[in-house]
């Protein structure tokens, strides 16, 4: 394999229609010839072509030589500058890693050491959250991913079929990659410690009642107030040992102003800090604008050959509603870059689950 097949760009090809061969052969028309040195494949299949999957996916392989296929099914997904949702659609990005840089898995039992994996979970992975720690522990990597948003049929593909589960890819340090986290909320009020909880319930922040908190972090004085607010009201767990400061969102899931608890998307411990937050348009932009500034600095002069995206169904559907939206941002910092993108019922970073987050992968 030559230096220069290495250093080329990956080739990106999207295509819709109802009848699975037809988006297929679509998205090929796109991207042959790949030539011989391409070994590493990405594609996603929206929903409406999940049945057909595993057709996809061998038509492919057959097509390109490729053996080093890495698929899941989406209600959304992502080519280039263009989102396709709703809608039957075939979308793959193939390219070129050094020999034997990359390795799949299909157990998360069976997951090979490496710097950085990719990974498609399925969100009905009972305790999926202490799984992702586990093999980003065991495998020595830095996981980036997605959790896969399906109404119904969830199939993964890691060289074969997966049924359930989680699946990926592994890279060593061979293939230069850089990844990036972007949120999209607001912090309202100071950090705060839980001084009484039970499981998920808040019970006092900073010895207080934590509806009392929750008050006074949005100047809620009534429930009409705490009714105009709407479903953005969030709780922020704050991580340590990060080069930035980084922290997981998580949903309000009931509020007891008579006890004065609230009932949130995490367990808690008392000690534990926390910081209220709201999601809204403005934040995700900015944040959005630092993370691919930030990469983009750290690229130097290099021109990034390719890239896989994971995006939170809430933000495509909420927060990036008017231009530019997510893509469109991407492609103003990296023009014509190969992008490849998923939208999730959560995100994977650090080997940790996020929600309402982007997750950028470049290969360099």
């Amino acid at each position: 394999m030559t230096q220069q097949a290495i250093g080329s760009k990956f080739h990106l090809g999207a295509a819709t229609a109802a009848d699975w061969r037809m988006a297929v052969d679509g998205s090929l028309l796109q991207v042959m010839p790949v030539g011989d040195a391409a070994n590493i494949g990405f594609v996603y299949v929206t929903e409406h072509l999940a049945s057909h999957m595993p057709q996809v996916l061998r038509r492919i392989a057959e097509a390109t030589g490729i053996s080093n296929l890495l698929g899941a099914v989406s209600h959304s997904i992502a080519a280039g500058s263009r989102e396709y949702c709703d809608e039957p659609a075939v979308a793959c990005l193939l390219g070129t890693v050094p020999e034997g840089s990359a390795e799949l898995f299909s157990q998360a039992n069976r997951i090979p050491s490496g710097w950085l994996g990719i990974v498609h979970a399925d969100p009905h992975v009972p305790a999926l959250p202490e799984i992702l720690q586990d093999i980003g522990e065991a495998s020595n990597a830095y996981l980036v991913g997605g959790l896969v948003a399906s109404r119904e049929a969830r199939p993964q593909w890691a060289g074969g079929l997966v049924e359930s589960g989680l699946s990926g890819v592994v890279f060593s340090d061979a293939q230069p990659i850089l990844t990036g986290l972007s949120q999209g909320c607001t912090q309202a009020g100071p950090q705060l410690t839980i001084t009484a909880a039970e499981g998920n319930m808040l019970l006092e922040l900073d010895h207080r009642p934590a509806y009392e908190a929750l008050q006074d972090a949005f100047n809620i004085r009534s429930m009409q107030d705490l009714r105009r607010l709407g479903s953005g009201l969030m709780v922020a767990l704050p991580i340590g040992g990060s080069d930035r400061p980084d922290y997981l969102v998580r949903n309000i899931m009931g509020i007891d102003p008579q006890a004065g608890a609230l009932a949130i998307g995490a367990l808690v411990e008392e000690g534990d800090p926390l910081f209220f937050c709201r999601r809204d348009v403005e934040s995700a932009g900015r944040d959005m604008d630092r993370m691919l500034a930030d990469l983009k600095r750290r690229c130097g002069g290099t021109e990034p050959r390719g890239a896989i995206y994971f995006s939170c169904m809430a933000r495509s559907q909420d927060q990036f509603v008017q231009e530019p939206g997510e893509l469109a941002r991407i492609a103003a910092v990296f023009p014509g870059l190969p992008l490849l993108g998923m939208y999730c019922g959560g995100e994977i970073a650090a080997a940790r689950l996020y929600g309402y987050t982007g997750v950028l992968t470049l290969f360099l």
